[in-house]
């Protein structure tokens, strides 16, 4: 979770952000969950839009 939280934090590492939240989600959390930590995590708009788009992807 810590890793998912810094590579949103630190833009443009997309494809890694996507593997960490797919990771996440085979240890157990679910989307909603992954959602909400990015909603927490107040990193501003555009890469708060980019994560939720990565935990949409992880979880198709």
């Amino acid at each position: 979770m810590i890793t998912f939280c810094f590579l949103t934090a630190q833009g443009g590492c997309e494809p890694q952000l996507t593997t960490h939240a797919k990771g996440n989600m085979n240890l157990g959390s679910d989307k909603d969950f992954l959602l909400r930590v990015v909603s927490q995590c107040l990193l501003g708009y555009p890469r708060s839009l980019n994560a939720i788009g990565c935990v949409n992807r992880a979880a198709e």
